[in-house]
């Protein structure tokens, strides 16, 4: 699988798994734009850090013989991500390639959450990925291509303790996916979302020293250039972590018919165990499908007959 002739621009490409995708898609000849931001301690203190990783990841590129341009940028910032974008397109006449990368993580519980806090986390991860991908949005569409990949969190799936800002900001990123991915889908343009978990500075404190090992960024890297290829789905979840990759969905169970006079919260409290553990699992390919569904169960019952 190549990637000749193609731009990628990555999101937070300094470390871990940013540095890991931008050095895979240019080892299978895309031209890579770099994007990062110092942290929040590397800006109070300064952003030699942050510079001396992008330069590194940016340096390692060149030396595959690839192309590469490097922009230290915050995501937060509207006009710079647009002003960032433009001045690769202009280099280089397209993009078609953005992986949502960057992101913040701070575990903190409840109590201690602050406004601040909780706004940081969304301005990055939610708002960041969407004033990049608002940005290449047009390009793709005019140019009739784009793959997009969206960064998302285990603890979005599934929940975690000390993790409300953190999972609120990722799953948000799956509604972005769900949606967006069918405006693209007449445009050429593919957008996914990847759940990742392998053994980089944000993670090493919390995997056991026995199966670190395990965590290896092989299944990550391989889930990212799928979904970032000319045959990528769309619309869809993967999960990869310790080898393995696996594709999740929203799933719905099936349900439990009330007549209206009989629907209290008495009736849904006696019937929890078998609502709570109902099958088969039904699986809805968008929100009207959802709605269709409900519809065509009340006419049923109701012995309606819909088209």
């Amino acid at each position: 699988m190549r990637f000749d002739h193609q731009v990628a621009v990555i999101t937070g490409a300094g470390t871990g798994l940013g540095r890991a995708y931008a050095l895979a898609l240019a080892e299978r000849g895309a031209k890579v734009a770099l994007i990062d931001a110092c942290s929040l301690d590397e800006c109070q203190v300064s952003q030699k850090g942050s510079t001396a990783n992008l330069l590194s990841c940016y340096k390692t590129i060149k030396e595959l013989g690839a192309s590469a341009v490097m922009f230290e940028l915050d995501v937060r910032d509207r006009d710079g991500v647009t002003r960032v974008v433009n001045e690769i397109a202009a280099l280089w006449g397209h993009i078609d390639i953005l992986v949502n990368n960057a992101g913040v993580h701070h575990s903190c519980t409840f109590d201690h959450l602050t406004v601040e806090m909780w706004q940081e986390q969304l301005d990055v991860d939610l708002n960041g990925s969407f004033y990049m991908t608002k940005a290449v949005w047009s390009l793709m569409k005019h140019r009739g291509y784009g793959r997009i990949m969206m960064s998302c969190g285990v603890s979005a799936l599934y929940g975690d303790m000390h993790e409300t800002s953190y999972g609120a900001s990722k799953m948000a990123l799956i509604g972005l996916v769900n949606s967006l991915h069918m405006e693209g889908a007449e445009h050429n343009i593919k957008v996914n979302s990847l759940t990742p978990h392998a053994l980089t500075s944000m993670t090493k404190d919390r995997l056991a020293s026995s199966v670190k090992p395990l965590f290896s960024i092989s299944s990550i890297t391989a889930a990212m250039l799928f979904l970032c290829s000319t045959e990528a789905p769309s619309g869809q979840h993967l999960l990869t972590a310790a080898g393995s990759v696996s594709h999740g969905q929203f799933a719905e169970f099936k349900p439990m018919y009330f007549q209206s006079d009989c629907c209290k919260p008495e009736a849904l409290l006696s019937g929890w165990e078998q609502l709570h553990h109902a099958k088969p699992i039904i699986l809805h390919n968008s929100g009207e499908d959802q709605v269709l569904a409900w519809a065509r169960r009340g006419a049923s019952e109701h012995h309606i007959r819909i088209e």
